[in-house]
């Protein structure tokens, strides 16, 4: 196995699916042409729900005509992922049956169990129960199944004996294949997920349901928050007691927050300890962070933070800026944090929770644990409140920025480009112009009251929107308006639409000295600017606080699928970036 392989299924198997696809894609780009990273490759984009990018990559690299049985499975999946998601009707259990019909003919043609398995579980779903249960039987006299060494044998056993009703003993496969060396939080989501569909085709009872598949639940993810707080070994040592006890209950492995002094380190220690994922997001520049968040608690705080740091599994910034006086840059962050818990979550199949450690005290204002625990509980999110008792909070703050005459906020920016516009022959720009641009026009003033800010110039529009749903709404729109726009009017024998990038993050709002208007300035509009040129014409390209925002706010209605961390023009810099689409 070659060393991309095993780093993109170690990935996989802990559920880290971005970090997964980022592994895979770099080592193909880089030239690595193993048939095996092609098909995680494949997988991870199916396990994150991006059927159609999938497909696409399982008929680009052959694996159609792969001799291993898996991957060619790979398209089965993606027909049963697709079916699964469609309401119930017609329609669904034809879906289920096609892809019932694509895992069979492998399972036919290689006598795989894993084919097989699913052969028999899509009988089940799609109501040929006797069917269903005849295939099943045939994998539980397979020998390798009967006699399971790995997790995925004894979870196929285990599946094999529930669509056969023999619940007592899949209750025990399932607790075999929990303790065996290679079970791990991806395959358990997955077989979970499964066996779940299962046990409600079934009607199983929940309360067994819950018990039957309690050996197999994945790690629950966390978002952590809490006060800061000065050293005392003693009031450390009672907290950490609790958190570590949390922790254990909740099977809690994979946490999302800041790192500042107090209750974040010690929760961020206490992950580390017990070999889970730390992922940190800072709402700006490291040292700043320091000045306003670890030392004001005490320098001893300090060495503590960089350990921390240097072991997360990941290090993001929510904004590339430095602290400007502004809470809203602390509210921000933690809000792009939970966002990329529930995604996480989502992606295991599980829902996440929140760890506060907060006295219970509300606040005004973006920023603190208390705005943290509402902006959670709005996002419909359960919460554990650990009480922190004498914690001395008695902080030496620093001196804070001038803000008296600035005004500042969380806005959602979308820039728009025309490929090709520059080379347009001048007749065509009047088409241009009342067809093109009148469109997206017609767009913008559907939302009168939703858009502060617009403006063109040339091909390119800029429409700014404090809320991000509505940004992702109009961004889809856009290109929905162009849909059936006549090119041949502007010269062109096609098009693909327009390029649209959008970002949501805190800037400046101040009237425009040029022209009178609202507009908004700052880093993270600098930023916004920067995707529209890296995106491929006819999609919208989002960046990661967009996408981490949109899973909060508006899950049902918006789904952002990765595309990889994406190098924008002129140095600009290298950052995750999503394509948006409607569900």
């Amino acid at each position: 196995m070659g060393l991309s392989v095993k780093l993109t299924k170690q990935a996989i198997d802990k559920g880290n699916l971005l970090l997964a696809y980022d592994l895979a894609r770099v080592a193909i780009d880089g030239g690595d042409t193993s048939t095996e990273l092609r098909h995680l490759l494949v997988l991870t984009l199916a396990r994150m729900g991006d059927g159609q990018q999938a497909m696409q990559l399982y008929e680009e690299y052959g694996l159609h005509g792969s001799s291993n049985a898996h991957h060619r499975s790979i398209a089965a999946r993606i027909l049963k992922d697709a079916a699964l998601a469609m309401p119930a009707g017609d329609n669904r259990d034809d879906a289920l049956s096609a892809a019932y019909r694509a895992y069979a003919d492998i399972f036919e043609e290689s006598g795989d169990a894993y084919p097989g398995i699913n052969a028999a579980s899509l009988a089940l779903l799609s109501g040929r129960k006797k069917q269903a249960q005849v295939l099943a039987s045939s994998i539980i006299a397979l020998k390798k199944i009967s006699n399971p060494k790995d997790y995925y044998d004894a979870a196929t056993l285990a599946e094999a004996l529930l669509i056969n009703e023999r619940i007592d003993e899949a209750a025990a496969a399932l607790y075999m294949a929990s303790r065996l060396p290679d079970a791990n939080s991806g395959a358990k989501s997955s077989t979970s997920r499964q066996l779940s569909l299962l046990a409600k085709m079934l009607k199983l009872d929940g309360d067994r349901e819950d018990v039957l598949l309690a050996p197999i639940s994945p790690p629950t993810v966390i978002h952590y928050c809490g006060h800061m707080f000065l050293e005392d070994a003693a009031t450390e040592a009672a907290l950490r007691h609790r958190i570590d006890g949390f922790l254990d209950q909740q099977n809690g492995d994979f946490a999302y927050g800041a790192l500042a002094a107090g209750a974040d380190i010690l929760v961020a220690e206490a992950i580390l300890a017990r070999g889970g994922e730390l992922h940190v997001t800072l709402p700006f520049l490291k040292e700043d962070f320091i000045d306003q968040s670890v030392t004001p608690a005490g320098e001893g705080w300090l060495g503590r933070f960089e350990h921390c740091l240097e072991a997360a599994t990941s290090v993001h910034f929510a904004t590339e800026m430095n602290y400007v006086g502004d809470p809203e840059q602390f509210g921000y962050a933690s809000k792009v944090a939970m966002g990329m818990a529930k995604l996480r979550a989502e992606y295991l199949g599980t829902s996440p929770q929140q760890l506060a450690l907060w006295d219970g005290v509300a606040v005004e204002g973006p920023a603190g644990t208390g705005a943290d625990v509402k902006a959670w509980k709005a996002y419909s999110g359960a919460t554990t409140i650990i009480a922190p008792e004498n914690i001395d909070r008695d902080l030496s703050w620093p001196k804070q920025p001038d803000t008296d005459d600035l005004t500042r906020g969380l806005a959602a920016f979308l820039f728009t480009d025309f490929p090709g516009f520059s080379k347009l022959a001048e007749a065509a720009l009047p088409a241009f112009w009342q067809g093109v641009m009148g469109r997206m026009a017609d767009v913008l003033d559907s939302y009168p009251d939703k858009v502060l800010a617009k403006n063109s110039w040339g091909d390119a529009v800029l429409a700014i929107s404090l809320d991000a749903p509505v940004a992702a709404e109009i961004a889809l729109a856009l290109q929905e308006s162009l849909r059936d726009f006549d090119y041949s009017l502007l010269g062109l024998s096609e098009s693909s639409g327009m390029r649209i990038g959008v970002h949501y993050g805190p800037a400046y709002q101040t009237q425009d000295l040029i022209t009178g208007k609202t507009t908004f300035y700052g880093t993270e509009v600098s930023r916004a600017a920067r995707i529209e040129p890296v995106t491929p014409p006819g999609a919208v390209f989002v960046t990661e606080p967009f996408a981490a925002i949109l899973v909060l706010e508006a899950s049902d209605r918006f789904k952002c699928r990765y595309v990889g961390n994406v190098e924008f023009a002129k140095g600009y810099g290298t950052y995750p970036i999503y394509r948006l689409i409607a569900v």
